[in-house]
């Protein structure tokens, strides 16, 4: 992979991110796939539009999107959510982004989160860095009694789980933020702004450039590809290494 394709590639997120956001003040389309679950004609136009150049510059690669699915290839495999926090773009909320990542032979060699709306671009590669608009992240340490951790909810797994889990956290005096946004939220554990991130069920397209930003900063994430985790989601749970050390064992007990 070329540093003239990864130029280009982040070139045109940034450009669908904007489009994005036109989309949205004129009006959008939207759609209902299930409760608090929504789709816009923005969601469906950046996928598009992915799908279409990364076709055309890498034809062998495989594509696996929220919007349509998988489309099976010879090489690595492109993994996108084209709107990250559907229901926050919507709204006009600030919390929202484009989440891409490249999987091949189970390793997450790239990922890149764009939030427009902060104008917050996160890129990160195996073995050169993670980085925040050109500065690089490097995870920092909370101290122990100052830990936040950002939580997600999925409709996956039953409501009690996720009370569960923040009673858990309560007794150990963690506190703990939800913002709608996997994808984005992953992307500020890597940039120091939450000190760790957990959600019983996360699907590929959110969980996957979160957690090469982590690794490249210097954090921990589990191996969110095994049990078919590309294609079926899994767990997500990711931290700083001491954050990690602190809670793995309370919140994956066998994990």
């Amino acid at each position: 992979m070329t540093e003239k394709f990864t130029h280009a590639l982040c070139a045109l997120i940034r450009r669908l991110g904007q489009q994005a956001k036109q989309l949205r003040d004129n009006g959008l389309t939207i759609e209902q796939k299930g409760r608090q679950d929504f789709v816009s004609q923005a969601d469906v136009y950046v996928e598009n539009e992915l799908r279409a150049w990364l076709k055309t510059q890498r034809p062998q690669d495989g594509l696996l999107g929220e919007e349509r699915g998988l489309e099976p290839g010879s090489d690595g495999i492109w993994v996108i959510d084209p709107i990250d926090g559907t229901t926050n773009f919507i709204l006009g909320m600030d919390y929202w982004c484009i989440s891409v990542a490249y999987v091949r032979a189970h390793n997450i060699e790239l990922g890149i989160i764009y939030a427009p709306d902060r104008n917050e671009f996160f890129f990160a590669q195996t073995g050169k860095g993670a980085y925040l608009n050109e500065q690089k992240l490097t995870i920092r340490e909370p101290s122990p009694e100052a830990v936040v951790l950002g939580l997600g909810r999925s409709s996956r797994t039953p409501p009690r789980d996720y009370t569960q889990t923040i009673e858990t956290l309560f007794e150990h005096g963690i506190e703990h933020r939800r913002f709608g946004a996997g994808a984005l939220m992953l992307a500020h554990v890597a940039a120091g702004q939450v000190h760790g991130y957990f959600e019983a069920h996360l699907h590929s397209w959110d969980a996957l450039a979160g957690m090469a930003l982590i690794k490249e900063a210097g954090g921990m994430h589990n191996d969110f590809l095994a049990s078919d985790g590309l294609t079926q989601g899994n767990n997500a749970w990711a931290a700083s290494p001491a954050v990690w050390k602190r809670l793995q064992p309370v919140l994956l007990p066998n994990g």
